[in-house]
C-alpha cells in the first residue's frame, strides 16, 4: 500500500575488536525484532567492524522503512553521540531524502536507566 510508515529502529554501538562484544550489540536486536515484528530492527557500529553505518541505512532503505528511529547504544554523550552520530545522519538524510531519521536519546540519558540499576542489587 502506498503511504504506510514502515519503522525501523537503528542501533548504534561503536564497534569492538572483541567479536563477543559486538555480539552483544546483535544479541540485543534480535531480542528487539522478536518484542515487535511490525518493527524493522538492525545495528550498525561507528568504527572498527561491519554493518558501517550507512551499509545498514542502505539495506533500511531498499527493505523499504520510512521512517528510522536510530538508537545510540552509549552510557555517555560523548563525541560520537554528539558529533559522529549526527553527522551520520546528515548525510544519511542527503543520500536518502525520502526516509524520516530521529535521533533517540543514548542509554545514559534515560531516566529509567537509575531504577534498572536499582533493580540489578541484590
Amino acid at each position: 500500500m502506498l503511504g504506510v510508515m514502515k519503522k525501523a529502529l537503528l542501533i548504534l554501538s561503536h564497534g569492538s575488536r572483541r567479536a563477543a562484544s559486538n555480539e552483544e550489540v546483535f544479541a540485543l536486536t534480535t531480542r528487539i525484532r522478536e518484542l515487535s515484528s511490525e518493527l524493522i530492527a538492525e545495528c550498525a557500529f561507528l568504527e572498527i567492524t561491519e554493518p558501517t553505518v550507512q551499509q545498514k541505512i542502505d539495506e533500511l532503505a531498499a527493505a523499504g522503512a520510512t521512517d528510522v528511529q536510530v538508537l545510540p547504544h552509549f552510557l555517555a554523550a560523548g563525541m560520537h553521540v554528539t558529533g559522529d552520530i549526527p553527522r551520520e545522519l546528515e548525510t544519511a538524510k542527503k543520500r536518502h531524502p525520502s526516509i524520516t531519521f530521529t535521533l533517540l536519546p543514548h542509554l545514559g540519558a534515560l531516566p529509567e536507566l537509575s531504577s534498572l540499576i536499582l533493580k540489578m542489587l541484590p
